[in-house]
């Protein structure tokens, strides 16, 4: 099979093919050409696709693509902030159910997810009518009582709902609970 161009060494154009590695050898002067096997991957019908990373999957030895992948993690960051606030599973499915309707069940990743699970939380049990203290759900997400308060505030108003008003009772009696609890 002869192929256009010049040999690099003898500048005559006897330049083939070789079946075996697909380089181009010279025939005159058995000059193996400098490569030249560019195979530009433009992809095929269902999109591109690249040469050493697999697109659309999450990573090294993942089996899920992104989506799925992101959706695990976002469940899994659902399930342990439930277990350190002491969720049921049946107000863990609550939370769970309003993150994936604020976020249309999409979930998400990044900072700012943790806060909006934390908010939900505090949805959750204040509709429930049991206290939740800010503080505390901000110790345990790991940001300020401001963001949280901001992001519950936006949680309630996109929801449409009305929290019922503060038991100062029943925050009296976790205040007192929490405080024997350390001594």
């Amino acid at each position: 099979m002869e192929a256009s161009g010049s040999c690099k060494g003898c500048k005559k154009n006897s330049l083939i093919r070789d079946d075996v590695t697909g380089s181009l050898v010279c025939s005159s002067c058995g000059l193996i050409q400098p490569f030249d096997n560019y195979d530009p991957q433009l992809g095929g019908l269902n999109g591109p696709q690249g040469t050493f990373v697999r697109v659309g999957t999450a990573g090294t030895g993942s089996s899920l693509n992104y989506k799925d992948k992101k959706i695990f993690e976002a469940q899994k960051l659902i399930d342990d902030l439930m277990f350190k606030l002491g969720f049921s599973s049946e107000k863990s499915n609550e939370v769970r159910t309003m993150v994936s309707t604020i976020t249309e069940g999409e979930f998400g990743q990044g900072d700012w997810f943790p806060v909006l699970v934390g908010a939900c939380s505090y949805v959750v049990r204040r509709r429930s009518n049991r206290a939740l203290p800010i503080a505390e759900v901000g110790a345990v997400i790991g940001c300020d009582v401001y963001e949280l308060g901001r992001m519950i505030g936006r949680v309630v108003e996109f929801l449409n709902l009305k929290l019922p008003e503060l038991d100062i009772v029943n925050s009296l009696e976790l205040a007192f609970s929490k405080m024997w609890e350390f001594e």
